[in-house]
């Protein structure tokens, strides 16, 4: 027998569901937001065509979406790590110029691209003072699926940070797809299985929306290789399911084994082991 509360808990995250990812022009009323994402560029994939949308959200970030180790930035014909780093927010701000949000807020977190995995206490941290600051009505962010390590350091830290709210149980977390490995190789535009049953929802985009994210796509000149492999025919959202960041998402290896990012599933969920018991301290008090 299925419990009335929690049915009706799951209609109203259907219903908000439905409203924050419904597509551009739609007369729904769009509830406050605040998407928190590890690169400047996620928020493209996963929202372009409905980019718009979100004039009154906050945009965070929780990288600066240039690696320290500068192979990515001598790659790109960049003198110096800062010259990159200005770039990708040059990037970012004409992407969010051309989807009409010129004046849109956007935080920045400061840690070096590869690295918000070693900073899962910090990054806890400061979104749990952004949700108590700002307080939202949802949050977008990234799965957790072994996709990159910084994808999965955001959810960490969003789950955890939303546990610390004092309205925390109620604040619905929405996910985008985004990539991970499959039996084949790099899967993308599509979730990993959730470990519960969670409210979510696809549109097939038209040759206007698909478009209009490819334009936001070629905004980030410097990620082109990356981007090239991002599903346009539709966008993929759901209500985030409970997640064990204690264990891989799914078997080893996850994509991110396989890749030269500083960082594996094994030494990921043992930082999430110690940032949880570290979480757990009665001193710990991250929203002062």
């Amino acid at each position: 027998m299925v419990n009335a509360g929690k049915t009706e808990l799951i209609l109203d995250r259907s219903e908000i569901l439905a409203r924050a990812t419904a597509p551009e022009g739609h007369p729904s009323a769009m509830p406050k937001s605040l998407l928190i994402f590890a690169h400047p560029d996620d928020e493209v994939v996963a929202l372009g065509a409905r980019l718009g949308r979100f004039g009154t959200a906050r945009f965070v970030h929780a990288t600066d979406g240039a690696p320290r180790n500068e192979q990515d930035s001598r790659t790109h014909g960049f003198a110096t790590l800062d010259d990159y780093r200005m770039a990708r927010a040059q990037e970012l701000g004409q992407a969010l110029c051309n989807a009409g949000l010129s004046g849109a807020e956007c935080t920045g977190l400061d840690i070096p691209d590869q690295e918000a995995s070693l900073r899962l206490l910090d990054l806890t941290s400061s979104i749990a003072r952004l949700l108590q600051n700002y307080r939202p009505e949802v949050i977008f962010t990234h799965p957790y699926e072994g996709g990159h390590p910084d994808h999965d350091a955001c959810a960490f830290a969003v789950h955890h940070a939303l546990a610390l709210q004092k309205n925390g149980s109620t604040m619905p977390i929405i996910e985008s797809t985004f990539y991970h490995r499959g039996p084949q190789g790099v899967v993308t535009g599509e979730f990993l299985a959730a470990s519960e049953p969670t409210p979510e929802t696809a549109y097939r985009l038209s040759s206007q929306e698909q478009q209009r994210k490819r334009s936001l796509i070629q905004c980030f000149v410097t990620q082109q290789e990356t981007l090239g492999g991002i599903p346009l025919h539709d966008e993929k959202f759901r209500i985030a399911p409970t997640y064990n960041f204690r264990k891989p998402p799914h078997a080893a290896p996850v994509l991110y084994d396989t890749q030269p990012w500083g960082m594996t599933s094994q030494r990921f969920c043992q930082l999430a082991a110690e940032a949880e018991n570290a979480l757990r301290k009665k001193d710990f008090h991250p929203c002062q």
